[in-house]
């Protein structure tokens, strides 16, 4: 069996990703339970509402930015539990700038900030993402007449993912090259 060590102690990787799986469900038991706002399409305002998501407006509107302090998973069934929360955080944070903000076509460059080193990037799923971005209504769908995207990753303590939305410009290779200078 796959055994992994935290701190000083071995644990098998399967009793931590059941654990995690549990308490992942029963979140979201939670949140589709008490957050009947959800259904009809708005943003749940009492108990267990979306996640604090930062969002910024950059370079005049041309760029927004989105911050979400958790990076998504790596293993297919937490991808299937997890799916949901992160459309609705992306959606609902975008929602709220987005008549602040006109895009006809985007790139999107997501960059993962992962607890752990030399971690198997492109396990990591931007299709979630994409979809709350599209669920928006900041572009009128997520073809790639409307969409390009780009990621990658690097080792942090603090484990977050930022998310870049582009507006697809001439001025669109140097606003991506600031982007990846700054980070």
């Amino acid at each position: 069996m796959e055994k992994e060590m935290i701190g000083k102690v071995e644990v098998e990787a399967k009793h931590l990703l059941n654990a995690y799986s549990a308490v992942e469900k029963a979140r979201m038991e939670l949140y589709w339970a008490l957050n009947q706002q959800i259904k009809a399409g708005e943003e749940p305002s009492s108990i267990l509402p979306t996640d604090n998501v930062e969002t910024e407006i950059l370079n005049n509107g041309e760029v927004v930015k989105l911050i979400i302090m958790d990076y998504p998973a790596k293993y297919k069934v937490m991808k299937d539990k997890t799916r949901e929360r992160w459309i609705n955080n992306i959606m609902f944070a975008l929602r709220k700038i987005k008549n602040k903000v006109s895009f006809d076509r985007i790139f999107v460059f997501v960059r993962f900030y992962l607890p752990v080193k030399d971690t198997d990037v492109d396990n990591r799923d931007i299709k979630f993402i994409v979809e709350g971005i599209k669920y928006s209504g900041l572009v009128p769908d997520d073809i790639y007449k409307y969409v390009s995207f780009g990621f990658d990753a690097v080792f942090d303590k603090v484990p977050r993912t930022e998310i870049y939305i582009i507006k697809y410009s001439k001025t669109f290779p140097e606003m991506l090259t600031q982007i990846l200078g700054d980070l």
